[in-house]
């Protein structure tokens, strides 16, 4: 086995940790029954996620001799990655009903980034933003071409920097920038196994994330009590709800806005 593979092997005792603390929180959810759900995104379908990558990481990342680049449908342009959205699904309770209240997954199958120093090369893909608390972001890690992890966290995610929702109801996305995205510790002393240094910290700033998402698939529940409150009369059609969800990476959860609009019967 090369050596930048037992470099990188603790990251998969790491996801066997996460996979296992997730077996046995579905197990606790699966015993209770959840109320209704505010508000859910059943299936995310197209636009991106991006990352402007920090010039501290970037200049770190070159005294290394690290070389950064694109994998599969990923691409670098202008100091940002994007990673195309494949899939997923998100789904909001409200606080204190349900914990974590924010529930569900953001994809991005198939791209990725590569790392490469020399002959050794660690290739991080299969992102998913997984909006729980704490918000982070997990993927596959190979090194050499061998899987040595399918699936640990890599990023950690803060929204307090985050910038107020942009929706483009022509285009119907939306857009939120401003989530910045950080270097788990874990991640950062396995690739400092691989490159053989100690110059990558956890909680290093990575970039700052911009998440463009289709508003075309939500859906929501109608909750009781007037319109001010969420609710709607539903015996006519006088006042109804429209609900477009938007993924937002707020603080560390993913929290849906909706959109609210009366609408008039013929």
């Amino acid at each position: 086995m090369p050596n930048s593979v037992r470099r990188v092997i603790g990251l998969a005792t790491v996801g066997l940790v996460a996979a296992a603390t997730t077996a046995l929180g579905a197990g606790v959810a699966s015993a209770q029954e959840n109320p209704p759900p505010v508000a859910m995104i059943s299936n995310l379908t197209g636009e991106s996620t991006s990352v402007a990558l920090d010039k501290g990481f970037t200049d770190a990342l070159t005294s290394l001799d690290v070389t950064p680049g694109p994998f599969g449908s990923a691409s670098i342009a202008d100091g940002a990655a994007s990673f195309p959205i494949t899939g997923g699904n998100v789904t909001v309770y409200e606080p204190n009903e349900v914990l974590p209240y924010v529930q569900g997954r953001i994809e991005h199958m198939g791209s990725g980034l590569t790392l490469t120093k020399g002959d050794t090369e660690v290739t991080l893909d299969n992102f998913v933003i997984d909006p729980g608390d704490p918000a982070v972001l997990t993927g596959r890690v190979r090194a050499g071409g061998t899987t040595v992890a399918e699936s640990t966290t890599l990023f950690d995610l803060n929204g307090s920097t985050l910038k107020p929702i942009t929706i483009d109801g022509s285009a119907g996305t939306a857009t939120l920038t401003g989530t910045t995205v950080t270097l788990n510790a874990g991640a950062a002393e396995a690739l400092n196994g691989a490159f053989a240094t100690d110059a990558l910290k956890g909680g290093t700033t990575i970039g700052i994330a911009t998440i463009v998402v289709n508003t075309t698939s939500g859906t929501m529940p109608m909750p009781q009590g007037g319109v001010e409150t969420g609710g709607g009369n539903t015996s006519g059609t006088d006042t109804a709800l429209v609900v477009t969800g938007v993924a937002l990476l707020a603080g560390s959860a993913l929290v849906l806005v909706v959109r609210r609009r009366g609408v008039r019967g013929h």
